[in-house]
């Protein structure tokens, strides 16, 4: 197990960057250390909070490129060999599963910027052709979106955090996840002002997803 209390991203390291030795499983188990910070300063129940699904695997993903038509970029590709989506990983937004991009509610939610006229010349403007992207993130509650980059395109792995319009772009899936892990300490920061502590015996609820990336228990959380 990596020592993730030593080398996790720093607030002065560009998400970009990464850490040196780091996979999947170890951004994904900092990450749900970060949303379990969330979790525990909403008390009053704000947001919807799961753990990160169980992985996928090289057959699943594999079938689903199939469907598809084309092979995910490896930043996406390698996140879903660690973890199959993950409800509600910043605020009411959803990475997709293998079965999201296929069809399905949050599907459709992703699709409905991409198909309507007036925010494909939205995203146009920000620079994002829309014919050139599938989405990978959505909310049902929300229009936030997160696009990918189609193979074969000119935004081939790039990301766009889309609202209506384009919010911010991205070089790939894993510079999108660290910047909205950036995102979900400083909402916690938020949360915590405005609520303040924890009223003592005050529980949460959570979606607890057996099989999940293990939470890394030897990681101070003072680190992050």
């Amino acid at each position: 197990m990596n020592d993730t209390s030593a080398d996790a991203p720093r607030e002065e390291s560009r998400p970009s960057q990464g850490v040196p030795r780091w996979t999947w499983p170890d951004y994904i188990g900092w990450g749900w250390m970060i949303v379990q910070q969330r979790m525990e300063a909403d008390w009053t129940g704000l947001w919807d909070y799961a753990m990160p699904n169980p992985k996928a695997s090289e057959e699943t993903v594999a079938r689903t490129e199939a469907q598809l038509g084309f092979r995910l970029p490896e930043s996406y590709r390698g996140f879903l060999l660690a973890a199959d989506g993950w409800p509600y990983f910043f605020q009411d937004m959803t990475i997709f599963s293998t079965s999201d991009l296929l069809g399905g509610d949050l599907h459709k939610a992703g699709q409905i910027q991409l198909e309507l006229e007036e925010c494909v010349e939205a995203m146009a403007a920000g620079g994002v052709v829309a014919a050139d992207h599938f989405p990978v993130v959505a909310s049902q509650e929300s229009i936030e979106i997160a696009l990918m980059g189609k193979p074969g395109t000119p935004a081939e792995g790039t990301v766009s955090w889309v609202r209506g319009e384009v919010m911010q772009r991205y070089d790939d899936f894993l510079d999108y996840y660290l910047s909205m892990m950036e995102l979900n300490k400083l909402d916690t920061a938020d949360i915590r002002e405005k609520d303040g502590p924890k009223p003592e015996g005050t529980p949460h609820a959570i979606i607890d997803r057996p099989g999940s990336p293990p939470v890394f228990e030897d990681a101070r959380r003072d680190d992050l």
